[in-house]
């Protein structure tokens, strides 16, 4: 007890001398390590559902609520602390809002969140919530680490400037580019203001029965505007690599700001939906509309602006090596075709089926695999030497592998949800009854281990 007193009195000291010898980079490639180190975990949790959807193996896993459990922290620790680790790491790698003591408590705060996040997995009463956007583990310990993590994203992402001078006297990154600054400022915007949603979303919600019923309640509309910043992460990452495919800026700075404006002003305005309540069909549809009718377009025109800018360079033989031997162009063409993918089946979703999980593994595939080739990029902007690989050429071709399994697993789900097979439904819970359904859910299961295999290559490179 008095070592725990003592750790206590002397961790603001710890953070404030560790703190004074950080730059905006270090801080950086902590939120980076962070971030990997999730997106690790999160594979190995993924590996557990692949199993129990797979027939023939399900049998294995006898104990639907464990699978469940695996869900619960493979969703949030892919589509939320990878994601906005990340996100973090953009914004302080490319803005001029970094605060050493703030960003060092920041990230003592969120590395404990996650620890707390992942160590109630072993509490039996903590019951898996499925829940869309953000499911959780019903469980003081769970929620707890879940709020610590959303503490030390508002610490970061609302941090004053950085003390060693303004950002045009500061050293730009290789990939500096004003278009994706202007993009990643906007992320972070959304990303606060999708945190005080959720709160205010908790505090008005009454009290229900039904704990999964709530925890949905709470979760829509903060839940919607954290996927206009995850589309703005994905932006951010597709005009870095279109400069550094080209090595220049490829959109004006007035038409890119006039269409991050139409992106970001419904996310941002979204909160007024909370004005009757949580429990009205105005919070509840509205939330869905916004989201349906005003990402694609935007998204539509700066896919528009990468076919150009590539066909225009590859024309003039700007691009030296072979296209698909090229990690940008990889990780751009993937990212773009998970994108349109995601747009496609969206759009055949009818009733609540496999159709949705098919729809956003796509969508939310794209904004994961632009970031596994950002992750490249920053290894060699802080000095890791990927020199000891033994194919050069397998870095190239990880955005490939891992899009080539997110297809064909997106591909899979698709049919097995046109087939009518229900989400969220894990071993003998599934209810199989022909041989389509078998098909969809047998690509499914070999498009996810291609996927993860995508991941493992990422994290080991």
């Amino acid at each position: 007890m008095l070592l725990i007193l003592k750790k206590a009195v002397l961790l603001p000291v710890e953070i404030w001398s560790v703190a004074q010898s950080l730059t905006a980079r270090d801080f950086s490639k902590r939120w980076l390590k962070l971030a990997l180190f999730t997106l690790l975990l999160s594979g190995l949790f993924s590996a557990v559902i692949v199993l129990a959807r797979t027939p023939g193996l399900s049998a294995v896993i006898t104990d639907p609520l464990f699978a469940k459990k695996s869900l619960v922290l493979h969703v949030d620790l892919a589509l939320v602390v990878w994601f906005y680790s990340f996100l973090a790491v953009l914004f302080m790698s490319l803005t001029n809002t970094v605060s050493r003591i703030r960003n060092a408590i920041a990230m003592k705060i969120a590395f404990f969140g996650v620890l707390s996040m992942i160590s109630s997995i072993f509490f039996e009463t903590a019951e898996p919530i499925l829940a869309n956007y953000i499911p959780v583990l019903d469980h003081p310990l769970f929620i707890s680490g879940l709020l610590l993590f959303g503490v030390g994203l508002i610490v970061t992402f609302s941090s004053g400037s950085f003390e060693t001078g303004s950002l045009s006297t500061r050293p730009k990154l290789s990939f500096y580019v004003d278009s994706a600054r202007e993009s990643i400022s906007f992320a972070g915007l959304l990303v606060l203001i999708a945190i005080i949603t959720l709160v205010a979303s908790w505090l008005i919600t009454p009290q229900m029965s039904e704990r999964i019923t709530f925890y949905e309640v709470v979760m829509w509309g903060g839940g919607h505007i954290l996927q206009f910043a995850n589309v703005l992460g994905m932006l951010t990452v597709w005009l870095i690599l279109l400069y550094k495919l080209t090595g220049s800026d490829v959109i004006s700075k007035k038409l890119n700001r006039g269409l991050l404006l139409v992106l970001v002003t419904p996310a941002a305005t979204s909160p007024l939906l909370l004005l009757n309540g949580t429990t009205s069909q105005l919070y509840y549809s509205g939330f869905t509309q916004l989201m349906r009718w005003f990402i694609f377009p935007v998204v539509l025109i700066y896919m528009g602006i990468a076919v150009h800018t590539v066909w225009k360079a590859r024309s003039k033989d700007n691009i030296d090596r072979p296209l698909f031997q090229n990690l940008y162009f990889n990780g751009l063409f993937v990212s773009v075709l998970l994108a349109l993918t995601g747009f496609g089946v969206g759009a055949m979703i009818r009733t609540s089926s496999t159709l949705i999980p098919a729809h956003y593994h796509a969508a939310l595939g794209a904004v994961t695999v632009a970031y596994m080739v950002m992750v490249i990029i920053l290894m060699k902007e802080y000095g890791y030497s990927l020199d000891g690989l033994k194919s050069k050429r397998l870095v190239s071709w990880q955005p490939l592998l891992f899009g080539l399994g997110q297809t064909i697993f997106v591909i899979g789900f698709a049919y097995a949800g046109l087939q009518g097979m229900g989400r969220k439904l894990f071993g003998a819970d599934q209810s199989i009854h022909t041989v389509e359904a078998v098909v969809g859910l047998g690509l499914m299961s070999i498009g996810g281990l291609l996927a993860i295999t995508g991941d493992f290559s990422l994290s080991i490179s």
